[in-house]
């Protein structure tokens, strides 16, 4: 359904003229000017993490340059990549589809890659251990990709047209961003989220200390921080993992509580590809619906 892009005339035209530069130099954008829906592969220098990122960017049928879109970001779980939104959840054609029938409003979609790292700044440096990769996460998706997007495509450039979501791991860091940076996000989606009520000597792993878990942990954000201004989508399977249920409950009661606008879904399934795909449309539709 995502036809030809741009990159591959802009290469026959590399081709045409001799030019011998590369398409993949630093921040590289691939352009297109094809009326439909379609997606486009970019890699982001980031200076947090030392290296180049990568993402998918889905862009609405007639992206024009002239209109303003709003942005959903959506994060993978782990063990994903920039693909998976893609690959498992086929987010683009439901997009474009619920574009078509007039169900959503035309947005623009980045789904990056972010490591297994929960998206948090776990350490100065970054680096790996038992499958884990920890560094300046959160820096490199606040401080570099959200710049670098709203940069090279035509975005609304406030918090009121950007939204945050994600499954699983991606849950967990889609909250937390959202929570600890209003000023960029006004809606978030914690999808089967992997939240935790175990202490934080067990979660060592994911908090470095006390003091990084408090300012990190979506369940202890919920008790210190004004967030009135968010609307929040929860939602995990019925058959889904003990901790996540268990949590995510916890934090609709204190968000709820709290007067924030928050929903939580429960549908069947369990903590699977099958079951955040069998529910993407009702993502899309808490983000973008019209």
């Amino acid at each position: 359904m995502f036809k030809h892009t741009v990159l591959a005339l802009m290469l026959a035209g590399l081709i045409v003229s001799g030019c011998s530069c590369s398409l993949l130099e630093e921040n590289t954008v691939a352009q297109t000017m094809d009326s439909d829906a379609h997606v486009e592969s970019i890699n982001i220098t980031s200076a947090a993490l030392e290296r180049k990122m990568k993402a998918r960017v889905f862009l609405p049928p007639g992206y024009s340059a002239s209109v303003h879109y709003p942005v959903l970001y959506l994060l993978h779980g782990k063990g994903g990549n920039e693909k998976t939104w893609n690959k498992d959840m086929d987010v683009s054609d439901k997009a474009e589809s619920l574009i078509e029938a007039q169900l959503i409003s035309p947005l623009i979609i980045v789904m990056p890659d972010y490591d297994n790292s929960y998206g948090t700044n776990y350490s100065d440096q970054p680096y790996t251990k038992s499958g884990r990769q920890y560094g300046r996460y959160e820096d490199y998706l606040t401080k570099e990709m959200i710049p670098y997007i709203d940069e090279h495509y035509s975005t609304i450039a406030s918090s009121g047209g950007r939204f945050i979501g994600g499954v699983s791991m991606g849950g967990f860091t889609a909250l937390f961003l959202a929570f600890t940076h209003q000023d960029l996000f006004s809606k978030a989606g914690g999808h089967s989220p992997a939240m935790y009520l175990d202490g934080t000597e067990q979660l060592k792993w994911l908090y470095r200390d006390e003091e990084m878990r408090q300012r990190t942990d979506p369940l202890m954000l919920a008790d210190t921080l004004d967030l009135s201004k968010l609307s929040v989508y929860l939602d995990y399977g019925d058959h889904d993992m003990e901790h996540v249920i268990d949590s995510t409950n916890a934090l609709y009661d204190k968000l709820k509580t709290a007067g924030v606008d928050v929903r939580l879904h429960t549908s069947p399934g369990g903590h699977d590809k099958h079951y955040w795909k069998a529910n993407t449309e009702d993502y899309l539709l808490f983000y973008a619906g019209l």
